[in-house]
């Protein structure tokens, strides 16, 4: 597109510098006075054409005109040689102003060749501008067919990209959505609940009860997690970060009610299954018996 443009520009500034204003003026005026002299040379060959009529009419009326014999002492006669004196001098008046249209015509000839040979190099060059000028504007035409086509595939593109940026920024949601609930299922998957208390504090609070039947001294009731453990009740964990759980009284002896192995525990137990002072977990596994950690204080 810009090679095109520059070359455009440079063939209408060799129009401008070949095909002025000024010289195209001049050269309707030489053409004018061409006109002008060609008008004056029919004069002159009319006029001299004219007169080769007379002349040819002054002949034919002096054809008996000549040179007759005359006899010794006798002169020959006077209104003859005066006609052939007038004759010749038409003849002669004639030739030469026939010699200077001669000359003139040549000079014309000369000056019309050399003009005509000018004003044809000129047209040659017109014609050539004319041929690139038609050139240019064809490839500005194809080049205005390809921008075309170009523009609506930049269009369909475009809209492409645009649907492609919806359709990333729609699935960028879902992403940011599924992490989200990736993590909160994550999170809740690794939660756990803890309590630890004596056996009337956990009662009072509705996380332990006490099941069974007695009669006198027969049967029992043992202590067992409420059937409902709310959450609210206990203090919340995480597994993988939380393994140590605390205790309020170190030296104490603590009975794990739930259903969590001491296997899986680097705590001190006690062989009647009790654990002493803080609890560490060695294992995730220590979670499998449940989630909810009761332990009664002794």
């Amino acid at each position: 597109m810009i090679r095109h443009t520059v070359l455009a520009l440079v063939t209408i500034g060799m129009l401008t510098s070949c095909v002025s204003k000024k010289r195209y003026d001049e050269m309707v005026v030489e053409q004018q006075q061409i006109n002008q002299q060609k008008d004056s040379l029919v004069a002159d060959v009319l006029a001299a054409s004219q007169m080769v009529t007379e002349i040819n009419a002054d002949l034919a009326r002096v054809q008996g005109l000549g040179v007759s014999p005359v006899a010794s002492g006798e002169r020959p006669v006077t209104g003859r040689a005066e006609e052939r004196a007038v004759l010749l001098g038409k003849i002669r008046e004639l030739i030469s102003r026939l010699e200077a249209a001669d000359v003139q015509i040549d000079e014309q000839r000369k000056r019309v060749n050399a003009l005509s040979g000018e004003r044809r190099q000129l047209l040659a060059q017109l014609d050539a501008f004319q041929r690139t000028i038609e050139e240019l504007r064809a490839a500005a035409v194809e080049q205005e067919s390809v921008m075309a086509q170009q523009r609506e595939q930049i269009q369909v593109l475009t809209s492409r990209v645009d649907t492609l940026t919806t359709q990333t920024e729609e699935l960028a949601v879902a992403r940011e959505a599924l992490t989200d609930t990736l993590t909160q299922v994550t999170d809740e998957a690794n939660t756990v609940y803890y309590a630890v208390g004596t056996e009337d504090e956990l009662i009072e609070r509705g996380i332990l009860v006490k099941e069974g039947s007695k009669f006198l001294v027969f049967g029992s009731k043992t202590l067992q997690p409420a059937r409902e453990l709310r959450p609210e009740l206990f203090q919340k964990l995480d597994k993988r970060t939380d393994l140590v759980l605390t205790v309020p009284e170190p030296t104490k002896e603590y009975k794990i009610v739930t259903r969590q192995s001491v296997s899986y525990l680097a705590s001190t137990v006690t062989n009647d299954g009790k654990v002493k002072g803080d609890l560490q977990v060695s294992s995730p596994a220590f979670w499998d018996g449940g989630k909810f950690l009761i332990l009664v204080r002794d």
